[in-house]
């Protein structure tokens, strides 16, 4: 079998697809997943997509229910959610509303805040399945990066402003490369900010 329109790909996605939401800091993750529990569906919506530009992750296995494993494909990557839901979505009615509200947060014309409220809505109606939540995103998903670009920055400044030991910095080196100990376990150990521990160790 193979999809050869967006109308059919669209017919698959509102019924075994689902648009996937991540409270992540200051900004929403969203992705567009298709799930099915025969994997050649799930291959041949990959090729389609793939024709198309869009850029996907590698196929997926749920194995945590009781019954059949079921096969999964994300969209994650921001351009690619943004041209699919846009493809996709004249021909959805089930899962319409959850795609245009995907597209108008990641082109920031509402903030997180309103994106959260509109799915939850959703959820509520028992056109979407999952959980209600609750969370302060009042930015834009554009203001929101901006605003986490600039604390980066100010964090970074701070970071090569703090003076460690040569002794310290090689202790920390050594436990990176030996025990294998990440920014936030080093970060613990040696009681230096994650941006300090990451400059000795010369992460971008």
């Amino acid at each position: 079998m193979s999809y050869t329109s967006w109308r059919q790909a669209a017919g698959y996605f509102d019924g075994d697809g689902n648009v996937g939401i991540e409270v992540v800091k200051r900004v929403l993750r969203i992705k567009i997943r298709f799930v099915d529990t025969w994997k050649p569906q799930v291959d041949s919506i990959r090729t389609f997509l793939e024709r198309h530009k869009v850029h996907v992750g590698n196929i997926g296995r749920d194995e945590k229910k009781t019954w059949q494993p079921a096969y999964r494909l994300d969209i994650g990557e921001v351009k690619s959610v943004i041209r699919t839901a846009k493809a996709i979505l004249a021909f959805t009615v089930k899962k319409r509303d959850d795609l245009r509200i995907a597209i108008e947060y990641l082109e920031s014309r509402m903030t997180g805040n309103q994106a959260i409220e509109a799915f939850n809505a959703e959820v509520r109606s028992g056109r979407r399945r999952g959980k209600i939540r609750t969370c302060n995103l009042p930015l834009t998903r554009i203001e929101g990066i901006k605003r986490s670009q600039i604390e980066s920055a100010k964090n970074a400044r701070a970071a090569y402003a703090v003076e460690i030991s040569r002794e310290i910095e090689r202790k920390i080196l050594r436990d990176h490369a030996e025990q294998k100990l990440g920014h936030i376990r080093l970060s613990r150990k040696y009681g230096y900010s994650v941006s300090v521990i990451r400059r000795v160790l010369g992460a971008p």
